[in-house]
């Protein structure tokens, strides 16, 4: 629930220009399972978005600095909405882009874009209200780029937080079977490899780093709550079987050491 409080300047010096990474994360609509709620605040979506198996977010190259988010409230009286996009430029016009193009003409995505300085990823649209892709092509003497915008089709939520973990098409690591102590390398999803261990800690990491455990067929490995490593929900198991994810955020305590906290978690079966 919102409760009414005065909204005074960030630190910093929030006022200057975003800084997005050079690739955009699109997941198409029909390829998403489960879509998580945006908090009691409207604002920020805690929990990870489930993909249909074997499908994943795919990202699209833009130019950096060409890339512009905006988003304004419209409409008459008691029908106020937003209405967010964001377009930028890709370079050229060889055959990716132009199959790109052609092939997803009239989809609907969800469009994820995280940023250079480590700030929460901003996402828009949602299932019920998708984005739509318009693109356009110029080539002359001075450039040669297509520029693409994705706009929410319909006035609805304005630009909201994605807190949870990105589902890229390739993980950033594959755990291999056996292994109980897990490795941080970078945010993102862990891909668990068949087999009985039972993972009770995660080495490394630092305050605010999230990472997805994604499950695998066979014999599921499990994840234990440990109280100074790995604390889940009601200290209950997880079992890592085909389909699921359990995500998990590190928060640092005494003496710089890191405990990885359950921020949600999807059981398949």
């Amino acid at each position: 629930m919102y409760v009414q409080q005065s909204v005074t300047r960030a630190p910093g010096n929030p006022g200057i220009g975003i800084q997005p990474r050079d690739s955009i994360t699109l997941l198409a609509v029909e390829d998403i399972y489960y879509f998580p709620p945006r908090d009691a605040k409207g604002v920020v979506i805690l929990e990870d978005i489930i993909m249909k198996p074997g499908r994943y977010g795919y990202g699209i190259y833009m130019t950096p600095g060409t890339v512009e988010v905006t988003s304004a409230a419209e409409g008459d009286t008691d029908q106020v909405g937003f209405q967010p996009q964001i377009k930028g430029k890709h370079p050229g016009n060889e055959i990716e882009v132009r199959e790109f193009k052609h092939n997803n003409l009239n989809r609907k995505f969800i469009v994820i874009v995280r940023y250079c300085s480590g700030k929460p990823a901003d996402i828009i649209g949602n299932m019920c209200n998708p984005c739509k892709m318009v693109p356009s092509y110029t080539g002359n003497n001075e450039s040669n780029f297509n520029e693409f915008t994705f706009q929410q089709i319909n006035k609805g939520d304005d630009i909201g937080i994605y807190a949870g973990t990105v589902p890229e098409e390739e993980p950033v690591v594959v755990v291999e079977a056996g292994v109980k102590t897990v490795n941080f390398v970078a945010e993102g999803q862990y891909q668990l490899t068949e087999g009985s261990a039972v993972i009770d800690k995660i080495e490394g990491g630092s305050h605010g780093a999230v990472i997805t455990l994604v499950g695998t067929g066979g014999t599921a490995p499990t994840v234990a709550h440990t109280p100074d490593a790995i604390l889940l929900k009601g200290g209950r198991l997880f079992t890592a079987s085909d389909g699921s994810q359990l995500t998990l955020r590190a928060f640092e305590v005494a003496d710089g050491a890191v405990v990885w906290i359950e921020q949600s978690r999807y059981e398949n079966g």
